[in-house]
C-alpha cells in the first residue's frame, strides 16, 4: 500500500469549502493523494516540510486567513518549480496580472470547479510535464525517408467552416503515414524531421501529390477550393524549396484553387531574419502564410509585430481550454480583438462541442475547424459523401 501511494502525484490543495474538499478527495484519490487544507498558513507549514514530494499546487483566491494569490506568492518563493493553480469565481485584471507575474500561476480555473474539470486540468499539466522530462526513443527523419522511399504516405483533408455562420469554406490538407503511425504520432512524426532536408523531400512530394489531384479540389469544393497546408520554417528559408511554393502556389491557383501556408509558432523566432525576409517576399506575392498554433510558445505577441503574415490558427490546447481556464479564455478573446484591427484572419482549431464554437463566434473568430465540425477524411471518401449527397437529392 505504501508503495501505491508513493507512485500517486501529490497534489496540495487549499480551499475553504469543505464540500469542494471532500468530494475532490472522494473522487480523485484513486488518481491523486490529495493533502487538503482550508488555512492557507497551515498549508504552507506543510508545503515547507514536503516540497520535494508535491507534483502541483491548488488554491482557491477568497480564503479567511490568507487570500490565495498571497498563498500562491508565498509558495512560489517557497517551492518555485511546482506549477500554481488558482481557482476563482470573478477575478479581476488587476489579480490576474499578480497572480501570472508574481505567483506564477499556469492556469486559473473558473468556480464553481465540476470535480471532473479538475481531475482534467490537472493530468494535462502532470501530462505536459512528464512529456517534458520523457526521453525514450521516438520516430527520426531517417524512418521519414524510408516511409517516403516506399511511398507509405497520403494526404486526408479536413473541412474548415466560416465562424460567421458555419457554412463551409476550405479545408486543410493533413499529411498521414500509416505504418510509422502505428508506433507515433504524426505529430511527432513530422517533428522529428523539421530540421532536416527530408522535411523538404516529404513537403515537395505532398505539393507534386496536391497539384495532380487540384482538378478533383475543384470539383468537390467549386468556389470554397480554399486549400491549408503545413510548411516548415526549415524548408521556407531553403532557397529551392521557397522557389518550389511560388510555382506551387501558381500552379493550384491556375487550377482554380488557393492555398495558405501554415508554419507552427513553436519553429518561429522573431529575429530569424531569413525566414522573415522569406515570409515578406511571400507577403508581396499575396501569398498567404497562417502562424499555426498560435498561442502555444513565447514569441506570439513579437511575431505579431513583424507584420509578414496573413493571419493566426489558434492552438487547440488554447482553444479548449477557453470552457475552464481564464487566462486562456481571456487571451482568446482579446487576440481576436486584435487580429481584427491588423486585419488578420484569426482561425481556432480543435473544436469539439457546439459551445466552444457559439463562444468563439461571439468573440469574433473568422474560421473554425475540428472533430465536432468535421474529421479528417481522405479525398476519395469526401468525393463519394459528394456524390452521395447529389443523388439523394436529385
Amino acid at each position: 500500500m505504501d508503495q501505491v501511494e508513493k507512485q500517486r502525484p501529490v497534489i496540495l490543495m487549499v480551499d475553504d469549502d469543505e464540500k469542494l474538499l471532500a468530494a475532490v478527495r472522494r473522487t480523485l484519490s484513486g488518481c491523486f493523494e490529495f493533502v487538503t487544507h482550508t488555512d492557507g498558513h497551515a498549508a504552507l507549514d506543510w508545503l515547507a516540510e514536503n516540497r520535494d514530494r508535491t507534483d502541483l499546487i491548488i488554491s482557491d483566491l477568497v480564503m479567511p486567513a490568507l487570500d490565495g494569490i498571497s498563498f500562491l506568492k508565498q509558495s512560489a518563493r517557497m517551492a518555485p518549480s511546482i506549477h500554481r493553480v488558482l481557482l476563482s469565481g470573478n477575478v479581476s485584471s488587476l489579480s490576474l496580472r499578480e497572480a501570472i507575474n508574481q505567483a506564477m500561476v499556469i492556469r486559473v480555473l473558473a468556480k464553481p470547479v465540476a470535480v471532473s474539470v479538475l481531475k482534467d486540468a490537472i493530468e494535462r499539466i502532470l501530462n505536459a510535464e512528464a512529456a517534458v522530462k520523457k526521453t525514450v526513443a521516438g520516430p527520426s527523419a531517417v524512418m521519414v525517408n524510408n516511409a517516403i522511399d516506399r511511398a507509405d504516405f497520403h494526404t486526408v483533408l479536413q473541412p474548415r467552416f466560416r465562424a460567421s455562420d458555419l457554412g463551409l469554406c476550405g479545408a486543410e490538407v493533413l499529411c498521414r503515414m500509416p505504418t510509422l503511425e502505428k508506433e507515433f504520432g504524426i505529430d511527432e512524426i513530422i517533428e522529428s524531421c523539421q530540421d532536416n532536408p527530408v522535411i523538404n523531400r516529404l513537403g515537395s512530394q505532398l505539393m507534386a501529390l496536391m497539384v495532380d489531384q487540384a482538378p478533383r479540389y475543384s470539383a468537390l469544393l467549386g468556389d470554397e477550393a480554399n486549400l491549408a497546408v503545413n510548411i516548415s520554417a526549415f524548408s521556407l528559408k531553403t532557397p529551392q524549396f521557397f522557389e518550389l511554393v511560388i510555382r506551387f502556389y501558381e500552379k493550384m491557383r491556375m487550377r482554380g484553387v488557393k492555398v495558405s501556408f501554415e508554419i507552427p509558432e513553436r519553429q518561429l523566432v522573431p529575429n530569424d531574419l531569413e525566414m522573415l525576409a522569406n515570409a515578406a517576399r511571400l507577403r508581396e506575392r499575396a501569398i498567404p502564410l497562417v502562424i499555426d498554433d498560435f498561442g502555444s510558445g513565447n514569441n506570439s505577441l513579437d511575431l505579431l509585430r513583424q507584420e509578414v503574415f496573413a493571419g493566426i490558427k489558434l492552438d487547440r490546447d488554447l482553444v479548449r481550454g477557453t470552457m475552464t481556464d481564464f487566462l486562456d479564455d481571456a487571451f482568446v478573446e482579446w487576440i481576436a480583438k486584435v487580429g481584427s484591427k491588423l486585419g488578420l484572419s484569426v482561425s481556432a482549431k480543435g473544436i469539439e462541442s457546439a459551445k466552444v464554437a457559439e463562444k468563439l463566434q461571439v468573440y469574433g473568430i473568422t474560421e473554425l475547424q475540428g472533430f465536432h465540425l468535421g474529421a479528417p477524411i481522405p479525398l476519395e471518401q469526401w468525393e463519394e459523401t459528394a456524390g452521395m449527397s447529389l443523388r439523394a437529392s436529385g
